[in-house]
Parts: C-alpha cells; sequence; structure tokens
C-alpha cells in the first residue's frame, strides 16, 4: 500500500538525518520518545495545550520547557517515560528539529504503521551484537505468537521479559488489557512504547519470579487469560526465590528462569500461555521434572522448534512452547520450523526470520501427520524419558527409512557389542610420563586419526592404573561433545608400549570391539555408512554445544552384517587407509618438487 511505502521513507529519512549529523542511527530510545510525543500530540494530551510541530522543536527554549512538563506530567506513565532525557539532550536542536519535522508529516491514520516500522528498526538495530544484554526476536515469530492466540478482543494478556515487549503493541491494537512485567534496567522504554501503541497498556517494572506486581486486593496473583514471554535464556533460578514464594507457584523447582517462568505463567494466566525457551530444556535431566509435571497434568498443547538465528544477539537454537494451564491434554503437537520451507533466510544476514505464518498456524492447529509436524500421546512421551524435544518424534525422510528398515532387522545395541572407554583422567604436567592426546581435529575423512601433536605429562601410578584408557590397534573413537558424532579409526601401528602412547581427550568416547559378532573394522564402516550417520545424527542434541548422550548411544541399534557384509566392511575400511597412504605419499612427492624451485 502506498501510505506503507511513505511510512517506510519517513523512517529512512529519520536514519538519514542521525547519519548527516554524525550520530549513531543505534539511538532508539531518542527517536522512540520524539514519536511518543508526536502520539501524545495527536491525541492533545501535551501539557497546556501544546500541539507538536516544527516551531516547536526549532526553539531550543520550547522545546526544553516542553521536556520539563512531561517530566512533571500528572500522567504517571508520561513521568516514567520522559524520566531519563539523557539521549535528547544529546541531540542538536537542527537534529531534532529535523526528526520532528519528519514525524508531523505521519497522519494519525499511518501512525501504527509507523509504531510498527520503529519496532521493526529497533529489533533490526541490536542484531548480531553478542555483548548486548538485550535481544529481540524477528518480528515474525511475535506475528506468529499473536495469530496462536487469536481472538484478542476482550482477552486480558499478561505479557513478561524484555524481548517480549516489541508484540505489545501489536496485540494493543485489538486489546486494551496488556499488561507488561519485567525488572530492566531501562526503565522507562516499555512506557514510552506504551505511550505509541494503539492502546496503552499497563507497565511494572518489577522481579515478576520475586515479587509480581500484578496481584488482586487479597494479595494474590491477578488472573489473566492468556501470557506471553519469550524467556530469557540459560540464567539460573535461585532456589531461594521458590523457598520464599506465597502464590504457590512451585510446586516442582526449576532450575533455570526460563522454567521459573513456565511455573509462573501457568499460575498467573488461565487459558493459553506462550513461552520460548531453549532446546536443552526439553531434554536435559536436570528440568526433566518440570516437563513431567506439565506432560502429568496435560498441559502441553504444542512445541514449535524454531530456526537457529531468530534472536537478535544469539544463534542458540531455541523451542516455543503453548500451554494450556488447565491441562487435561493427552496428545502433544510437534511442529519442527527449524529447516523447514517457512524459514526466511534473506531478511538479514545476521537473523532469520518465518514466511507464510497462516501457513504454520495450520501445521500447529492440525491433528493430521505432516511433513513438518505431527501429533504425539502422552505415553509416547513418557516412554521417551518426558523427552519434549521435537526431534525425538519428527523424523526426516531418511530417518524414516532408516527406521522402517530396522524394524524389519534383526538388530543388537551398540553396548552388546562393544566396552566403552574414556580418556586418561589427568591434570596435565603431573608426572614425567608423556602421552599424546586424539581429539576431533586428529580424526581424518579418510583413513586412520592422525598422529596427534598435544602432549600432556602423566604421574607413573596414573598410568598404571589407567592401562584401558590408552587406545589400541582399530579402536574407534567417537566424539561426544563440539564435533559430535565426528568419528576415526586409530591405526594398527599405534604404540601399545613405553612413552607417548595414544588417549582420547575428554569430548570423546573410546568403542573398543569386545564381541566376535562384528569386526571392529567392519563396525567403523557401518558407523561411516549414510545409514548409520543418520542413526548418529538423531543422537545429537544441545542448544549451544552439540552433543550425544552416552546412555543413547549405547542403546543404538546395530544390524549384524552377514559374512559377505563383513568381508566387504573390513575391505572398506582397509582401502579407506590404502588412500591415505597414497594421498600423503602424492603431498610428499609435490612438496619436494616445490622446495627444488626458487629455494631459499
Amino acid at each position: 500500500m502506498q501510505h506503507n511505502q511513505n511510512v517506510k521513507k519517513i523512517v529512512e529519512q529519520i536514519d538519514s538525518a542521525f547519519k548527516k549529523h554524525n550520530i549513531s542511527v543505534n539511538n532508539n530510545d531518542a527517536v522512540l520518545q520524539m514519536t511518543a510525543i508526536h502520539s501524545l500530540s495527536l491525541s492533545d494530551q501535551l501539557p497546556d495545550g501544546i500541539k507538536l510541530n516544527a516551531s516547536t522543536a526549532e526553539n531550543k527554549d520550547k522545546w526544553l520547557a516542553l521536556l520539563e512538563s512531561l517530566q512533571s506530567s500528572e500522567n504517571e506513565q508520561i513521568r516514567r517515560a520522559f524520566s531519563n532525557i539523557n539521549a535528547l539532550n544529546q541531540l542538536p536542536i537542527a537534529l531534532i528539529s529535523e526528526v520532528v519535522q519528519r514525524l508531523v508529516n505521519v497522519s494519525e491514520q499511518d501512525f501504527d504503521q509507523l509504531t510498527q516500522m520503529l519496532i521493526v528498526s529497533m529489533i533490526t538495530k541490536n542484531t548480531g551484537n553478542s555483548q548486548n544484554d538485550t535481544y529481540y526476536a524477528h518480528i515474525s515469530l511475535y506475528e506468529l505468537t499473536a495469530a496462536i492466540l487469536n481472538e484478542l478482543r476482550g482477552k486480558s494478556i499478561y505479557v513478561a521479559s524484555t524481548a517480549t515487549l516489541p508484540i505489545c503493541p501489536m496485540i494493543s491494537e485489538q486489546n486494551n488489557q496488556v499488561c507488561y512485567e519485567y525488572v530492566a534496567h531501562n526503565k522507562m522504554l516499555a512506557d514510552v512504547i506504551s505511550l505509541i501503541s494503539p492502546n496503552k497498556f499497563k507497565v511494572s517494572y518489577s522481579d515478576h519470579l520475586s515479587s509480581p506486581s500484578y496481584l488482586t486486593t487479597k494479595g494474590e496473583l491477578q488472573q489473566f487469560d492468556y501470557g506471553i514471554s519469550f524467556s530469557p535464556m540459560g540464567a539460573r533460578f535461585l532456589s531461594k526465590n521458590a523457598d520464599n514464594d506465597r502464590y504457590g507457584r512451585y510446586e516442582v523447582i526449576p532450575k533455570k528462569i526460563e522454567t521459573a517462568d513456565v511455573m509462573h505463567l501457568i499460575r498467573q494466566c488461565s487459558e493459553k500461555v506462550i513461552i520460548t525457551v531453549s532446546e536443552g530444556i526439553l531434554f536435559s535431566s536436570m528440568e526433566k521434572p518440570v516437563r513431567q509435571y506439565l506432560i502429568d497434568k496435560g498441559m502441553v498443547k504444542a512445541i514449535v522448534s524454531l530456526p537457529s538465528n531468530i534472536w537478535t544477539s544469539t544463534g542458540v537454537k531455541t523451542s516455543m512452547m503453548i500451554l494450556d494451564p488447565k491441562g487435561g491434554n493427552d496428545q502433544v503437537r510437534f511442529v519442527d520450523l527449524s529447516e523447514s520451507e517457512f524459514v526466511d533466510k534473506t531478511t538479514n544476514r545476521w537473523l532469520v526470520g518465518l514466511t507464510d505464518i497462516e501457513g504454520i498456524l495450520a501445521h500447529i492447529e492440525s491433528d493430521n501427520e505432516t511433513k513438518y509436524a505431527l501429533s504425539v500421546d502422552r505415553q509416547n512421551i513418557i516412554d521417551k524419558d518426558y523427552s519434549l524435544y521435537s526431534a525425538a518424534y519428527i523424523l526426516s525422510p531418511e530417518e524414516k527409512k532408516v527406521k522402517s528398515i530396522i524394524a524389519k532387522a534383526e538388530t543388537v545395541s551398540l553396548d552388546s557389542l562393544v566396552r566403552f572407554e574414556r580418556g586418561l583422567p589427568f591434570n596435565a604436567d603431573e608426572g614425567d610420563y608423556t602421552v599424546l592426546e586424539v581429539g576431533a581435529s586428529e580424526i581424518e575423512d579418510i583413513g586412520d586419526i592422525a598422529i596427534p601433536t598435544k602432549e600432556v605429562n602423566i604421574s607413573e601410578a596414573v598410568r598404571a592404573k589407567n592401562e584401558a584408557g590408552f587406545l589400541q590397534p582399530n579402536d574407534i573413537v567417537m566424539i561426544l561433545k563440539g564435533s559430535a558424532g565426528k568419528l576415526g579409526i586409530v591405526p594398527e601401528d599405534v604404540p601399545t608400549t613405553g612413552n607417548k602412547r595414544w588417549t582420547v581427550n575428554k569430548s570423546g568416547i573410546v568403542i573398543r570391539v569386545t564381541s566376535s559378532k562384528i569386526d571392529p573394522k567392519a563396525l567403523y564402516t557401518y558407523l561411516k555408512s549414510d545409514f548409520g550417520k543418520v542413526q548418529l545424527a538423531r543422537l545429537i542434541k544441545g542448544a549451544t554445544i552439540a552433543n550425544i548422550s552416552l546412555k543413547e548411544l549405547k542403546q543404538m541399534p546395530v544390524i549384524l552384517p552377514s559374512d559377505d557384509e563383513e568381508n566387504d566392511a573390513i575391505a572398506c575400511t582397509e582401502k579407506s587407509r590404502e588412500t591415505q597412504k597414497a594421498i600423503q605419499n602424492l603431498l610428499s612427492k609435490h612438496k619436494e618438487r616445490q622446495s627444488k624451485l626458487w629455494a631459499l
């Protein structure tokens, strides 16, 4: 629409004005505060009947007088919104005048679109800065959240956390019962955004976990219909907050702020709660009691796995939980958007968004199995140790094929064929015996593990007690943390006595074949095959650092090869070793030839 382009042009002109005056355009507070003044002017709420116009901003004395009157306003929200005008005071009056001239060109009809564009601009300017404590989501995630809530009219809505703030103008367009609460270092931003929203919303700068402010006259938590929180990721929850809680929120004790927010919102809200969590929350043993509580009560409606880099300042993998505080749900809807056609990677180098919100909503609300979604019975989730990790249930076409083959084949668990060994437990430089450490960097794409270069010293006592921790010929090394799933095989001429024997570092595990049912070289080929890679990929988890659970690895099904298959697999590993040696020989000859030309 044409007026959308007009508003976009005005926002671009404001950014250009800041650049022209050599002032960072990342000055959101100043722009938003000036926009709030324009909003108050449009609704005749400026003191003494003042109207914002070019002459007001051109006269420094008039401008300062206006700011002073806003700071002393009888309206508490206006006073808080202008309690800190440092950003405005640092701007030259010529810049203020130019920005105000742009703002007053925005009509009352277009003002809501200006608000949306400024919110998008605020989000964009926070993108890619990992040092920024404040993070937001791509605007499309707020749009999806509003679409999930669907009918907003007449509903009371509770919003917590700074990252959730951008949804407030969006949902206030249809609703005048939005309440925001979060302790924040910038104790004016929420009020400023409230003043430029279609319907102003209530703001409380309180710590909702230790001292919630939305209470009834009886001191109980005020009840809202809907609740939303894009929770702080990774922050620990202090157990003393649960011990001192007076509102009956913590029937199980959470370990992270994210799960504490879950427990808080399902007590504060009655119909629907939407909350984002880092994916580790969905499968870690630490937060299993919270997941078990939610599943046993039937409170989980859906889990939506989100793409990485949908947040401005972190690439942490997250999911959206859609909860029903009333409970009674026997199924959970899992939707995996992480690598789907709904991911728009063209929006920003550092920030990805979502497309086709209606299409995503259809996947969430349907009961049918689709490429990206399916509904899972509660008992199935219980059988998987209360895991709410989408990848545990939604299979790729390759995973479905592997599952079908395994279902028809005779298999044994991996731990029935092998013994798992850790590396040597040592503190570096504690003795005179030198060992070489194998990690992910020593594992080649083909052939044997390369000779490690990292040396550590251990005592003779440690060496004598941990003989099993030294690598033996044809041991398989698997990385469990970091480069999770990376595999290598130990060469047959690895030293087995004396100094400089090999051990695996702390990120890896040794898989040592102990059964006569399979040759170690055949097992290595099996694990390296496309079939084995798909199986191992399903075990890889981790919100920030990829890892494989040893417990799950032990139970991985292995199809025992026939004699002919085993011989072919052994030959494959041996051929890989021959190829590696041939490549090394060719590289050595090339280096020798090169060294003879223009040598120093």
